[in-house]
């Protein structure tokens, strides 16, 4: 029943995105008019945080009557909400930047949403690792390369839009800079 249950939680966060869906056959051909069309999206926002949160207070608020044996800290479970509200955001900021990705404030939305997603994902294994006591600190590298090409993004996004995206392939260098850390 728990997996039932967490199943349909999960599933109900995750389709609340659809409400911030873009107008069909919207014009958009300038940065301007890209947010003067997300602003007309603000009240659906609205709806969806407020949703995703009842849910996700309901989902801890039922967690916590059902495995009081294996109960983690509020602060860690609302870690991980926070976390899961950002990575349902990503089907959005990826149609958004597929679609208007020639356009800054395309690619800063999706920037800022992947920043956000990083960062709170490292809270969440700060958190776990804190409730564990376990001494090892979290990994920083590849948090520290995903927000510098995210910024890169944003900041190439004004400068030659068309390339911006493609700082994200720098995250490819990470493996190499892990390699670096362990030869030392």
């Amino acid at each position: 029943m728990d997996a039932l249950t967490d199943g349909v939680f999960a599933f109900a966060m995750t389709l609340l995105v659809i409400s911030l869906d873009l107008p069909a056959g919207a014009r958009v051909s300038s940065a301007s008019q890209l947010l003067a069309v997300l602003s007309d999206l603000q009240d659906n926002l609205l709806v969806y945080v407020i949703s995703f949160v009842v849910l996700g207070a309901r989902w801890i608020r039922n967690a916590k009557d059902h495995d009081s044996d294996v109960w983690c800290s509020y602060s860690y479970a609302w870690a991980v909400i926070m976390h899961l509200f950002f990575i349902t955001l990503v089907p959005f900021s990826t149609k958004l930047v597929g679609l208007y990705g020639d356009l800054w404030p395309a690619v800063c939305i999706y920037a800022a949403n992947t920043i956000c997603a990083a960062l709170s994902s490292w809270r969440v294994a700060n958190l776990l690792a804190a409730q564990e006591n376990v001494p090892k600190p979290v990994d920083k590298l590849d948090l520290i390369v995903l927000l510098a090409t995210a910024l890169l993004s944003c900041v190439l996004a004004f400068v030659a839009p068309g390339y911006s995206m493609y700082a994200y392939l720098l995250n490819g260098v990470s493996p190499f800079l892990h390699r670096g850390q362990q030869d030392d």
